[in-house]
């Protein structure tokens, strides 16, 4: 794995948005966040609960999922999540919808 200090790394914006728009499981929920606020606030509290507090808008994650989100939370490499770029992820995901 690469450390935080490594420039190569990719950032948290880049880790999440290569993830959320991209999983089936977790889509149309992260969808429906986004488009309920434009700031990207919701969809950083939907995401937030998935990777830190291990629930899918009030479900427990199975095992698969759980094995999932380790996984972003490893690719995050111990940075917080208040540093992505919400709007950036937001746009991914609602691309193509409009």
């Amino acid at each position: 794995m690469e450390s935080v200090n490594d420039p190569g790394a990719p950032s948290p914006t880049e880790v999440i948005a290569a993830w959320i728009p991209h999983d089936a499981r977790f889509r149309e929920h992260a969808l429906r966040h986004a488009l309920r606020d434009t700031s990207g606030r919701w969809l950083h509290v939907y995401v937030d609960s998935l990777v830190n507090r291990d629930h899918d808008d009030g479900r427990p994650l199975d095992e698969y999922d759980l094995r999932t989100t380790a996984a972003v939370r490893e690719d995050l490499d111990r940075r917080s999540l208040a540093s992505v770029d919400w709007r950036t992820v937001r746009e991914k995901l609602v691309s193509g919808l409009f």
